[in-house]
């Protein structure tokens, strides 16, 4: 049986969707051809200055809709897409079309205000005003324009560390009523819309497909796993370096479709909680029994961790990612985690183990204070048979009897001797994963299997 995951059936699955993606543009660029080249005023495209301002002007429009609906596919937690692009491939594609779209949300109003004020022989202000007071459906565009230029300033500022994630998460959700207002507007004076009943329908498909796997992958998905499973915290356990791990439970947990490595977006339905979802990883190889969900207190929410309460319902959106044993292609792996990052490395060092793959585990911390799981993944390698080699690397504890300093390429090169042959799994800080990738690469070892997990948003 061929592997979903093995990298050329996934190439292959790629290169169908950005097909897919191209066809529509296509489709959206041959429907905005065909209307304004058949124009009732004539080929607009070939015609007066004015009508080449509203042409393009319609087209950056088009667009500009078209990257919103694809960006609520990219990170609309759709299952499909995911599987076949993986979580950061994803993340780095909805970067681009966000820049994209910026460029489109700000062409089109200028253009379609130049070629109006062009035609009426007025200016570009009285024109804008024009708008405001007369046109349908307008003010409702620019405020949908506002919400959504805000979103994307917010999306830089939360990359940079300048903003809480809940807000960026508020105003995220703010987007949906832009969405909406922007789609009333497109109905109400949108001629390319309104002239053409078949792009009509064509673009409500669009809105029914994109808003369809929405509905189902974020909202219908969860509540049925919930009521499914009725999952609850059964437990909490204190962790070295102000980690807690909580143990979820449930019933018929063994049909929980859950893999080592995989994260889930998690709602602790108590006071205090509801309101916050939060994605952390698995930091155990799932038994069929219980989810144990290890959590760094580094913020208000996850410092707040240990006062929840046994029994208290969770609502889980996921699992997510392939950051998973599926992947490996070779018999050797190397594992390298850094920090509170050893939560889905560990799940997967047994889940590999259990495979008959050969690990090594290379885990970097501050200091054996912030050794989260240090006790746990000893006895795992002593009971491994030799097929786990842990090694721990402190940067900051001149008494750690054994490796101290980063994770470098001579570190690495002395270590792993044979790192080229192993698949390399990483997951901790982003400068550390660009450093390791780096490295790992100059050491031969292939980009595609090169596998890793951001442990940031």
């Amino acid at each position: 049986m061929i592997n979903f995951l093995q990298p050329h059936n996934k190439r292959f699955k790629v290169l169908i969707v950005y097909l897919l993606i191209i066809s529509q543009v296509v489709t959206i660029a041959g429907f905005w051809l065909w209307y304004h080249i058949n124009h009732p005023l004539g080929n607009l495209l070939t015609g007066a200055n004015f009508g080449r301002f509203l042409a393009w002007g319609r087209l950056a429009g088009l667009l500009a809709v078209f990257c919103i609906l694809l960006q609520i596919i990219l990170v609309g937690r759709v299952k499909w897409v995911e599987r076949i692009f993986g979580l950061d491939r994803l993340t780095r594609l909805h970067h681009v079309i966000g820049f994209s779209l910026v460029l489109l949300l700000v062409a089109h109003p200028i253009l379609i205000t130049t070629g109006h004020a062009m035609q009426a022989g007025t200016g570009f202000l009285p024109q804008l005003l024009d708008f405001f007071r007369y046109w349908k459906g307008v003010l409702a565009a620019a405020i949908a324009m506002a919400i959504m230029l805000a979103a994307i300033l917010f999306s830089v500022a939360i990359v940079l560390k300048r903003l809480r994630y809940e807000i960026w998460y508020a105003t995220h959700l703010s987007l949906y009523i832009a969405i909406a207002l922007a789609f009333g507007h497109q109905l109400a004076v949108g001629s390319d819309l309104t002239d053409n009943r078949w792009f009509a329908a064509y673009w409500v498909a669009l809105y029914v497909f994109t808003f369809g796997n929405l509905m189902f992958y974020r909202v219908i998905r969860p509540i049925r796993a919930f009521v499914r499973h009725r999952f609850v915290v059964a437990r909490l356990v204190p962790e070295a370096g102000e980690a807690t791990s909580v143990y979820i439970k449930g019933r018929n947990m063994e049909a929980f479709p859950i893999e080592a490595g995989q994260f889930m977006l998690v709602r602790f339905l108590a006071p205090g909680f509801r309101w916050e979802e939060h994605p952390f990883s698995m930091s155990c190889r799932p038994d069929g029994r219980q989810i144990r969900l290890t959590i760094k207190g580094v913020g208000d929410f996850t410092r707040r961790i240990p006062e929840l309460k046994t029994g208290t319902p969770v609502l889980i959106d996921g699992p997510h990612g392939v950051f998973t044993a599926r992947r490996s292609v070779s018999s050797k792996t190397l594992l390298i985690a850094g920090g509170i990052g050893i939560t889905p490395i560990r799940s997967l060092a047994e889940e590999l183990m259990a495979a008959g793959r050969e690990v090594i585990l290379l885990y970097a911390n501050r200091d054996r204070n912030s050794l989260v799981f240090g006790k746990e993944l000893d006895e795992l390698a002593r009971s491994s048979s030799g097929r786990l080699r842990l090694i721990p690397v402190m940067s900051d504890d001149p008494a750690w009897p054994g490796e101290k300093g980063r994770i470098d390429r001579n570190r690495i090169a002395r270590l792993v001797p044979d790192a080229r042959e192993r698949d390399a799994y990483l997951c901790g800080p982003p400068p550390m994963m660009k450093s390791l990738r780096s490295i790992l690469a100059a050491l031969g070892v292939p980009p595609a299997r090169i596998y890793y997990e951001r442990f940031a948003l």
